[in-house]
């Protein structure tokens, strides 16, 4: 998007591009469904040739490399298209950082489709944070997002004291999906036990997470909705709610976090990674635009401030709050319990 304002000179200009601004989605959108980036790695390098893999049409298939390499996800030259480092690395389906399950369907798009209409009713295309429609939901989802979220849990479990624990840790990750933050305390913590919550269906997605990752004599199970589960008394030494507040509303959040209060022992931290906008909901754009995206997706989600879970947490009991950066989104927010 250009930087300049929209009270600027070239504020028509501005937005137009801003109302074209969905064209890179869907193009890589239609990439991924075509498998443009899986056929040129196996030597397909022609707009013709790849066409023909594809079973697409040669006119349409050579607009769409053209615009791939006008978005730096390929090269071309001589009229050979070749993948960018980040095509192949995170595009291409054979490759274990492949990131595109998500856009292999429109589910998410077409959601957005009906944004004026959620706006004018208040009322969500569809509640991802129901069992049912999570569990058809997420599991395209976890693939991407583990992938995503796996540098910055590594370094959540570096802010947490990785490698300092010299007795054992308990560790409940809340709604894990992948599993990838209490994956990642696993691997930094050679003392930690890991609890891994979610809906039963989803369960069997991290179970093949922890699997991959050799770590399945570290992990316990809990199954169950967050908003029913019981997680005990003083149980844990940490909690790992990994963008999970989002999608639950204040209410439900606000009862999690005392829920999970009490579920910590002395001492312990309750990790918080989301998406943040500033106090004043200015900006950044991700955090104010992915607020919408709830909206369309849940009954009562939406993204909060770092006043909002301070107060949260102070309110639950944590008396004190830190925050850390840990290269994502947003900061990582960690409420300890005295």
């Amino acid at each position: 998007m250009m930087k300049k304002t929209a009270g600027s000179g070239n504020a028509p200009e501005l937005l137009h591009q801003i109302s074209f601004s969905f064209v890179p989605s869907r193009v890589l959108a239609a990439a991924v469904q075509l498998d443009v980036f899986s056929h040129i790695a196996a030597g397909k390098k022609t707009a013709d040739a790849i066409a023909r893999a594809a079973k697409a049409n040669q006119r349409g298939m050579r607009m769409l490399l053209d615009a791939l390499t006008g978005l730096e996800l390929l090269a071309k030259r001589n009229n050979e298209y070749s993948l960018a480092p980040i095509a192949a690395r995170f595009l291409v389906r054979k490759s274990p950082d492949y990131m595109g399950a998500i856009l292999e369907q429109d589910g998410l798009y077409e959601g957005w489709m009906h944004l004026a209409d959620v706006i004018r009713t208040g009322k969500p295309v569809r509640r991802v944070e129901e069992e049912e429609k999570a569990t058809q939901f997420f599991p395209i989802l976890v693939s991407t997002l583990h992938i995503l979220n796996r540098d910055p849990a590594r370094r959540t479990a570096q802010v947490l004291g990785a490698g300092s624990a010299r007795k054992p840790l308990s560790v409940v990750d809340v709604a894990c999906g992948s599993g990838v933050w209490g994956i990642a305390m696993a691997e930094a913590f050679p003392q930690a036990r890991i609890t891994a919550q979610d809906f039963g269906a989803m369960l069997d997605q991290t179970r093949k997470y922890v699997q991959r990752h050799g770590l399945e004599d570290r992990f316990d199970y809990l199954p169950g909705d967050l908003k029913q589960v019981d997680f005990g008394k003083e149980r844990f030494d940490v909690a790992l709610l990994g963008n999970i507040v989002h999608s639950e509303g204040e209410r439900s959040s606000r009862n999690l976090l005392r829920k999970l209060y009490r579920a910590l022992r002395p001492g312990g931290k309750l990790a918080i990674i989301d998406m943040i906008p500033n106090d004043k909901r200015t900006g950044p754009p991700f955090p104010l635009f992915f607020a919408l995206n709830m909206l369309v997706n849940t009954e009562a989600g939406d993204t909060y401030t770092l006043a909002e879970y301070k107060q949260w947490l102070n309110d639950a009991g944590f008396s004190r709050v830190k925050t850390a950066d840990i290269g994502s989104h947003s900061p990582l927010i960690v409420g300890i319990k005295a």
